[in-house]
């Protein structure tokens, strides 16, 4: 049994799918304003709103995708282990890139990376293999 690994991926799932509320009906809301106020350029403007649906509609189902994954991994299961351990590494890059464009560690989207830590200490560090007997 994998408790410590199942309770961290359902953790990390609920926050990812909680974050699309906000991300989805106060962040495209204000990408909106942004382009009322010509602040977003019109050749730009379409795409924006694009990306921001897209990476809405992204977060939660990476999150149910985790919550999918997260008895699996309870079980051991290496198949589930391995789609986390890829999602972990995409939190992981995304929130490091985003630190490095911002020109600071600790910005507003510094929490995917610790999202993603979690999610990774919980297919190595507390996850074991289900062995068939």
């Amino acid at each position: 049994m994998n408790k410590i690994a199942y309770y961290l991926t359902l953790f990390v799932a609920g926050i990812t799918c909680l974050q699309f509320v906000p991300h989805a009906f106060l962040g495209f809301p204000a990408v909106l304003e942004h382009i009322a106020k010509g602040e977003i350029q019109e050749p730009a403007a379409q795409g924006m709103q694009m990306i921001w649906m897209y990476s809405s509609i992204m977060m939660l189902l990476s999150g149910i995708w985790m919550l999918f994954l997260a008895k699996p991994i309870k079980e051991g299961d290496s198949s589930a282990r391995l789609q986390a351990l890829l999602l972990s590494l995409g939190l992981i890059l995304f929130g490091m890139a985003c630190s490095y464009i911002a020109r600071d560690v600790f910005n507003h989207l510094f929490f995917f990376t610790v999202e993603g830590i979690l999610l990774l200490l919980a297919v190595t560090v507390f996850f074991n293999i289900k062995r068939d007997k």
